[in-house]
Parts: C-alpha cells; structure tokens; sequence
C-alpha cells in the first residue's frame, strides 16, 4: 500500500514539530491511500465479511439440521 500526503497539509499539521505521524490523531487527515489501494483494501474487507457471514449462516444450518 502507498500513502500520499495531502496538498496542502491540514492546518493542524502547519506547526507540528513531531518527526512521525505515526501516533498522531490528525494522520489520517494529512496521509491518504491511493484510490487503488483504497478499493482493494475495502474490497478485501467485503469479502472477509462474507467469509464470515457465510460461517455463521452453516453454522446456522448445522443447528438446525439438528433439530429436525
């Protein structure tokens, strides 16, 4: 994944004097992903949530098919 910096730099940026934004608040305001790694990434997201929709759908099924 690639991060680019915005232009200009968020005001809450201007003056800071940290050498890392590493635990900063305001990171996510100066530092985005790409529009590329942005889909991926969501993408990648969607299809674990379906993954795990889909095991709580058989395990779902399983019960049932025990009680019948």
């Amino acid at each position: 994944m690639q991060w680019h910096e915005v232009k200009p730099v968020p005001k809450v940026c201007v003056g800071c004097t940290e050498k890392d934004c590493y635990n900063c608040d305001y990171a996510g305001q100066r530092w985005r992903l790409s529009r590329e790694d942005e889909l991926k990434s969501r993408r990648k997201m969607m299809v674990k949530a379906i993954e795990r929709l889909q095991r709580q759908v058989q395990a779902i099924d399983e019960e049932i098919a025990k009680l019948c």
